[in-house]
């Protein structure tokens, strides 16, 4: 009985010690993340995203939050905050548009507009969305036409155009060719932009949305990506935010464009501000937890092996009679270490030297020559004379 109940608190207490072992693994597991599902977003890891642009813009120390967390209770909102307050800074920030589907008022305009002529950088990158309405509150002369642009240089289907029209610029260094995703064109004004890509000259508007090319449709080439001067500083504009997509950089040259653009906005710059103020999402950020897997595969190891270890322990003795063992051996290392340490000899217990053999090794030592045999039958008679005399004078006493 008494067994049983030992085992059974063993059991408890190594139940306990795996549980707490699984949490302790799993909050190393998770870290606290902003994340949304919205299209074009930085705070989306999916194919949909933007994440990557951003996490280069962060690694090269120059991205600036546009959004702050607020306490509600035990929850955490993510406030994105307006143009109007970001730290815009003309000479030291850069501001990124990708894919805005919220308007921007006149103020915002206005604010985008002081921000550029003073010398900022705006990188602006949509297709059908309201990116027009920035660009004429701003006072810039190129639109962004609204209209899919079909091409028969694709892959796959029409949708998904190849250019390959490619102006010299550092936006287009190691670039021959882009993939694009239902690309739209930009309007401009030759005097202000400077066009660096083309749609190839077998492209066209397909202005009624029947993904076919109908007679009375603009054809191409048209300007997909540009640059126009604004005072003393650069819009650059792209006809087509899905390029900077997550799902869309490994394709052609795509990856060299994002690399091209991240180091146009942030060269000479201190802080990069993405603009996600003008997004309906659909999906609200929020700050959730993350699998990290920063565990490394070592002390994943470690772990299963002290779980495999609890439950050998639990229901077999093999622990107890190896951790006894090593007890055991352990004590009589110690000892052995002890006694070479301090110079001990293990001996077998002797009888203490009478002094009658105390004179026997004495004599023999000083006369050599004298018989041993005899020389040891003098000393013992001699000592059993002394023990008689003192025996019979202690009686007489």
């Amino acid at each position: 009985m008494l067994r049983l109940r030992s085992k059974l608190k063993r059991g408890y207490v190594a139940t306990a010690a795996l549980i707490l072992s699984v949490l302790l693994l799993s909050l190393t597991l998770v870290t606290p993340a902003i994340s949304t599902t919205a299209d074009f977003s930085i705070f989306n890891s999916g194919w949909n995203g933007t994440s990557e642009l951003a996490i280069s813009t962060f690694k090269s120390g120059k991205f600036a939050p546009s959004f702050a967390t607020r306490a509600t209770g035990t929850d955490i909102d993510v406030v994105q905050l307006g143009f109007d307050q970001l730290a815009l800074d003309p000479s030291e920030s850069a501001l990124v548009v990708i894919g805005p589907t919220r308007g921007f008022s006149g103020e915002e305009a206005r604010i985008a507009g002081d921000f550029v002529r003073a010398g900022g950088i705006l990188l602006l990158a949509d297709d059908f969305g309201t990116g027009n309405q920035l660009l004429q509150g701003m006072g810039a002369t190129s639109r962004i036409s609204g209209s899919l642009v079909m091409d028969l240089a694709f892959d796959k289907k029409p949708e998904f155009s190849v250019c390959f029209d490619l102006r010299p610029d550092p936006l287009t260094k190691n670039v021959s060719s882009l993939l694009l995703n239902y690309p739209s064109s930009i309007s401009v004004n030759a005097s202000t932009t400077s066009v660096l890509a083309y749609t190839s000259i077998a492209s066209w508007q397909d202005s009624n949305g029947n993904r076919e090319r109908d007679a009375g449709e603009r054809t191409g080439p048209f300007p997909m990506m540009v640059k126009e001067k604004l005072g003393n500083g650069t819009i650059v504009m792209l006809a087509d935010p899905s390029v900077l997509i997550n799902g869309m950089a490994k394709y052609l040259n795509n990856s060299a464009l994002d690399e091209n653009l991240v180091s146009e906005i942030c060269t000479g710059r201190s802080s990069v501000f993405f603009d996600e103020n003008h997004r309906d999402f659909f999906n609200p950020v929020a700050v959730t937890l993350n699998f990290s897997n920063s565990v490394s595969d070592q002390a994943k190891a470690v772990i299963i092996v002290l779980a495999f270890l609890l439950v050998l322990w639990i229901a077999t003795d093999y622990v107890d009679m190896a951790v006894a063992f090593m007890v055991e051996r352990a004590k009589n290392v110690y000892a052995m270490a002890v006694s070479i340490l301090l110079g001990w000899t293990k001996r077998s217990p002797s009888t203490p030297v009478t002094p009658t053999e105390h004179l026997e090794t004495e004599l023999i030592a000083r006369h050599p020559d004298w018989r041993p045999g005899v020389l040891h039958y003098v000393v013992k008679e001699h000592g059993r004379h002394a023990a008689a005399i003192k025996a019979v004078d202690e009686k007489n006493g």
